[in-house]
């Protein structure tokens, strides 16, 4: 069988359903031709095969292209300059309010073109083609608008043009709003509080305002971390969560 390329003396994760563990075949042989595998398994069993190109992989994995499901690899700027700042003993709290964190991000997303954006993200994508990815999640999420979550969106899909590989996208219609968000029934529940000297108007009001809060929820559940994005705007001190972890902050009402 003539092929393009064969990869000789290589361990093989097949995945074989019916086969222990991995499906694992060693000193395997993988035969590509025309851009498709025509065989995979042990180099004993293998029809005679010849090709231009040998790749002996010297007992080394050869295993499915992974699957990154969860990215965020689209965005502008760069913040490795706060990890430096957090070695030193910066807070998440101190960062952002010398304009760093997401908030920063969000600004160089949006102060960014869809060519920067990707030009920007290929670096990433190339270090996660080297470690075996072959197909990527990406989602939106730091333009925190319209148009520029559906420029990310754009640029997120162009990756796939830009390199062999398959992408998929997300978009998280009503997260990471916080910036943005304004809920004038919660406002004048607030307000109303605020004001009011009567125990069970304020518990009533209360009680509406939580249910407001959750009709127009303004944050986003990511996996398990339940990150708060928006209060109203008589809430002073808060500190959006900077981390995968909740942080606290003092806040006030003014």
């Amino acid at each position: 069988m003539h092929c393009d390329r064969l990869w000789t003396g290589g361990r093989l994760a097949t995945m074989v359903e019916g086969k222990p563990g991995l499906g694992i075949v060693e000193k395997g042989l993988l035969a590509a031709r025309d851009g498709r595998i025509v065989y995979a398994g042990a180099a004993a069993d293998a029809p005679a095969c010849t090709a231009p190109e040998v790749v002996d992989c010297e007992g080394r994995w050869i295993t499915p292209g992974l699957v990154d499901c969860h990215t965020h690899i689209v965005y502008g700027g760069n913040r490795a300059h706060e990890f430096e700042l957090r070695l030193a003993g910066a807070s998440y709290e101190e960062i952002a309010r010398a304009g760093g964190g997401i908030v920063s991000t969000m600004q160089a997303t949006r102060a960014a073109s869809e060519d920067e954006l990707v030009a920007s993200a290929l670096p990433r994508v190339d270090a996660l083609l080297r470690e075996g990815v072959t197909t990527m999640e990406v989602k939106s999420g730091y333009g925190l608008d319209g148009p520029n979550e559906m420029k990310s969106l754009r640029a997120a899909r162009r990756l796939g043009d830009e390199r062999q590989l398959s992408v998929s996208t997300t978009f998280p219609p009503n997260g990471f709003n916080w910036p943005n968000w304004k809920n004038a029934q919660f406002d004048a529940l607030i307000d109303k509080i605020e004001k009011s000297t009567d125990p069970e108007e304020i518990n009533a009001s209360i009680k509406k305002a939580h249910e407001a809060i959750v009709d127009d929820a303004a944050w986003l559940f990511i996996v398990h971390d339940l990150n708060p994005r928006a209060m109203t705007k008589h809430v002073k001190g808060f500190v959006s969560a900077q981390s995968w972890f909740q942080d606290f902050t003092r806040v006030y009402m003014d």
